[in-house]
């Protein structure tokens, strides 16, 4: 059954999740660890700056890809976007080589690399919706999402094997990467997304499209409970990252005695492991449940997962709290990725998924709060703001299939 489901996939959509698993290999194999260097060479004063300037600049440029794609197409946007992060990896390459060793020069192929991976982004999200049918969504976000875990496990590994010793040697091997990825967008990648003629587009400015965008009330509900469940996710490297360490000081495990950072890091193995193992499977046994189903149940073990884990310092229990979140994330996404394309407008789908990238900024501030906030907020209040969390996330769900189910009588009624 999940053979013929890819068989049946649009040759695009193939080779969009080739794509994807490529430039998020090289990704994380390389930009995670880059902080490290930077801060070697800089000083963390330095570079704590730097780092907040590329994250602000990658969210503006990836406004302005969406805006690309959607008036030029797909194809166009990602080649020369693959083109231009082709140049940046060459150019990382021989700056960070024995030859010109210049971090100077390093930082700024960088920082332009993550401008153009931030740029193509919504152009390789929109293919996913634009060669798609509704049926095939559910599968082809638990494939892509499955994907995404891997080809983060095995960069990962590959940074962390090569990234001290062998950093011309990684980043020679991403720019060959990245060739190939323009090799096969320029001769195997068919952009069937047909903009209007620029003269017949409203668009008079940037920001036009985007004032469309934030006035869809439907699609900032969808926003809000996007952030709500990413923000739990993001306390594993927040709140819970400081509380385990303060707090598990000699955990024991076996014959070993393992510290609060190292439980961390054991929880975190264990939900890539479970998402790798099950994360087809689980969605072939889901097959009869209505995806309103799936989505409430997965919201709700995703919550109670994660509140467990502040108010326990037995290893059983956070492990079982992290099986219990695990089983919930891999329910929910899913259905939570394929829930925004009935939400986005076709001709400004890529700039609704850029403004989609807020639910990991608006994740990330709720991150950086907790952490102001863990000296005066007990463990208790935090599991009650988790499943707070997990209670708002599903009012907002609720309501957006409420008001999805609406439009889709008015389009039947008028069909009829």
């Amino acid at each position: 059954m999940v053979i013929y489901m890819f068989q049946s996939l649009h040759p695009n959509l193939k080779i969009r999740l080739v794509l994807n698993f490529l430039q998020k290999l090289t990704q994380t194999a390389i930009f995670p660890f880059m902080t490290i260097y930077f801060v070697r060479q800089f000083g963390a004063t330095e570079t704590g700056p730097l780092i907040i300037l590329t994250m602000i600049a990658s969210f503006i440029a990836s406004l302005y890809g969406g805006l690309l794609s959607d008036r030029y197409g797909r194809k166009c946007v990602l080649l020369i976007g693959e083109i231009l992060r082709f140049a940046c990896y060459i150019g990382m390459a021989i700056a960070g080589s024995h030859v010109i060793d210049s971090a100077v020069l390093l930082f700024i192929f960088f920082f332009f690399s993550n401008l153009l991976s931030s740029a193509i982004t919504p152009a390789n999200e929109a293919i996913l919706i634009d060669d798609s049918r509704p049926e095939q969504r559910k599968y082809l976000y638990t494939l892509s999402y499955w994907l995404m875990n891997g080809s983060i496990v095995i960069g990962s590994l590959l940074g962390g094997f090569f990234f001290e010793r062998h950093l011309s040697l990684l980043l020679v091997a991403a720019t060959i990467i990245s060739f190939g990825c323009i090799w096969i967008i320029f001769f195997r990648l068919e952009d069937h997304y047909k903009p209007l003629p620029l003269k017949e587009q409203k668009t008079t400015s940037v920001w036009k499209g985007y004032q469309t965008v934030m006035r869809n009330q439907l699609f900032l509900k969808y926003l809000v409970a996007g952030i709500l469940t990413l923000s739990l996710e993001l306390q594993l490297t927040h709140y819970l990252a400081i509380h385990f360490a303060e707090t598990l000081q000699a955990v024991p495990v076996f014959h070993l005695s393992l510290d609060g950072t190292s439980i961390l890091g054991l929880l975190r193995a264990e939900n890539t492991i479970l998402v790798l193992l099950l994360g087809i499977v689980l969605m072939r046994w889901t097959k009869s449940l209505s995806e309103r189903t799936l989505l409430y149940t997965g919201v709700t073990l995703f919550s109670l997962g994660f509140a467990i884990l502040p108010i326990s310092d037995d290893l059983s229990m956070l492990v079982l709290g992290t099986a219990c979140f695990t089983f919930g994330e891999l329910l929910y996404v899913p259905i939570h990725q394929a829930m925004l394309a009935r939400i986005v407008e076709d001709q400004l789908r890529s700039q609704y998924l850029a403004v989609n990238g807020l639910r990991y900024r608006g994740a990330l501030l709720i991150g950086a709060i907790s952490v102001s906030a863990y000296e005066v907020v007990s463990p208790v209040w935090m599991t009650m703001t988790y499943i707070g969390f997990g209670i708002f996330a599903i009012f907002f769900y609720r309501s957006i299939l409420k008001e999805l189910d609406k439009c889709h009588s008015s389009e039947m009624n008028r069909a009829s």
